[in-house]
């Protein structure tokens, strides 16, 4: 290509673009490409970057919406990640096999039910009696814990998170804007913290302070799932269209950045807990343009199966180009129980994620990569101890995003942007500009 160019249609509401692909482009030569955009709500915001090249394009989006800020470097190694690791006997002896294996990892980290029936900010007395001496416990090896906090709040008079948001009126009110908006969720009956109330997000960062989410160190960190947000008995498994946020905002208006402003308070309240102050680290599955300020992203629940080991490769790549540089997908898929080929497979790929993190479902088999047996825990350990080797070499990447915008993973027509019979190639990428990859996603072709 001659030149580039983007343009970034920035509208928080629910949004249609149809692409169209026609024969008889300019002057009825080549193909035209044409798309319709439309909103549903909202102030259109249109952002043309004129580039001429695809590094002053990244530069300019980066302008725009800030650049991917420097991440702890902890967060760039392996992440050991299930739904649920049990008690805090599972969790040490987790971290035990992977050192008795000599397979290198950073962060280990618990779902929801490490929680007193769902309810965020608490600890299950019976299965994790003492999560500080956990906590110590990982960190004297050099390693961290994530725990999950979502957005919803279990509704019980009993719960002093719920009663004390209730109180404030910090909760997204209903369409009459008199009453709570209510749904269902993990814990059940739920309210949802209303993350665009100044005060509800005052509040929400001071719940991750050391002295308010109790039996917490400084070596616990954060993962905000569910924060689109899900809705399990509300409209496509969301909140009402007409809930009243803070403002009179209806809902429909700022449904795409409510996963980001959750993440934002969550990543503001790790940055303040800590004298001096540290960087977050701070997961999130709901994000939007800007999001890359607050921490790392995932490309939510996937399948154990080829097909989604593939997909992972082009939705990675294209959360790169728009400047979500920190993200990842679950390596071995998060439903269904992948094969040892497909699991070793998907290590051999996801090392080269931004964001490196093996996760599953609670009624999959459990995948500790010991548990393959050889030739697969080899192979596994060796992928995962190449992705350590690198991490200088990842970390100049995310020095360089910081300052130019610069993806880490690159589509290939970035890096030869001359290159036509690339443009459509999404199966192979750069990282940087040093190092291709070519991952084997065919079942035929055995480790």
């Amino acid at each position: 290509a001659d030149a580039t160019a983007g343009v970034l249609w920035l509208n928080a509401a629910e949004t249609w673009v149809d692409v169209e692909h026609a024969k008889g482009g300019l002057f009825g030569r080549g193909t035209a490409v044409d798309t319709h955009w439309v909103s549903e709500a909202g102030v259109l915001d249109v952002f043309v970057l004129p580039g001429p090249d695809a590094p002053s394009v990244f530069g300019q989006y980066a302008e725009l919406v800030e650049p991917t800020p420097l991440p702890r470097e902890f967060a760039l190694g392996y992440h050991q990640c299930r739904w649920n690791y049990i008690d805090t006997a599972d969790v040490l002896a987790v971290s035990a096999g992977l050192h008795a294996h000599d397979i290198p990892y950073d962060v280990v980290w618990l779902d929801i039910e490490h929680t007193d029936g769902k309810r965020y900010f608490t600890w299950d007395a019976a299965k994790f009696p003492d999560p500080r001496a956990l906590q110590l416990a990982l960190a004297r090896d050099g390693h961290r814990l994530v725990t999950v906090v979502d957005p919803h709040v279990k509704r019980d008079t009993a719960y002093a998170v719920w009663n004390e948001a209730n109180e404030r009126g910090l909760f997204v009110r209903a369409a009459d804007g008199a009453a709570n908006f209510q749904g269902w969720c993990w814990p059940g009956d739920s309210n949802w913290i209303d993350c665009f109330n100044p005060a509800a997000t005052a509040w929400l960062s001071q719940l991750y302070h050391l002295d308010r989410y109790n039996d917490s160190t400084p070596h616990l960190f954060i993962w905000n799932d569910m924060n689109e947000p899900s809705v399990f008995n509300g409209p496509e498994i969301t909140m009402d269209k007409d809930a009243v946020h803070h403002g009179a905002w209806e809902h429909r208006h700022v449904h795409n950045i409510n996963g980001m402003m959750y993440h934002k308070a969550t990543a503001d309240g790790l940055r303040t807990r800590d004298a001096p102050s540290l960087r977050p680290f701070v997961l999130s599955r709901a994000y939007f343009a800007g999001s890359q300020r607050y921490g790392a992203v995932w490309t939510g629940d996937n399948t154990a199966d080829w097909e989604h080991l593939r997909a992972s490769v082009p939705m990675v790549l294209s959360n790169n180009v728009a400047g979500i540089h920190f993200v990842g997908a679950d390596v071995g898929g998060f439903f269904g129980n992948p094969d040892a080929a497909l699991l070793t497979r998907w290590y051999q790929l996801g090392i080269w994620y931004p964001f490196f993190r093996a996760h599953a479902h609670i009624d999959t088999k459990r995948r500790e990569p010991w548990l393959l047996g050889e030739p697969y825990l080899t192979l596994i350990r060796d992928a995962i101890r190449l992705r350590y080797r690198l991490l200088p070499y990842l970390y100049t990447l995310f020095r360089s995003a910081s300052l130019t915008g610069m993806p880490l993973l690159r589509p290939m027509w970035v890096e030869f942007p001359r290159e036509t019979a690339l443009f459509a190639e999404d199966a192979a990428f750069m990282v940087g500009s040093a190092i291709m990859v070519v991952p084997v996603t065919d079942p035929a072709e055995s480790p």
